[in-house]
């Protein structure tokens, strides 16, 4: 059986990881700002031969989404186990 101090330990450090993964979230949208998707394939026939179409779905994330996400994991990093450490 887990004791108290030990299931709170284990809560910071996922908040830490949280915060982590929302970094590295951010920083790979400020490099890859356009992303590309498959959309649809589809086949046609045009005079016996067969071509092969294919749409793709292109999103662009916005810088101010990247910053946001980095000050989030910030945050998470910074204050997420204060924040656990005071609901003791």
């Amino acid at each position: 059986m887990e004791s108290a101090p030990q299931r709170g330990g284990a809560r910071k450090k996922s908040a830490v990881l949280f915060g982590v993964v929302l970094i590295l979230l951010g920083v790979a949208a400020l490099v890859h700002r356009r992303v590309e998707m498959p959309a649809k394939r589809t086949e046609v026939q045009v005079f016996g031969q067969r071509l092969l179409v294919e749409t793709r779905r292109v999103v662009t994330i916005p810088p101010i989404l990247s910053g946001l996400l980095i000050v989030a994991g910030a945050g998470m990093i910074v204050l997420g186990p204060r924040t656990l450490a005071a609901r003791k």
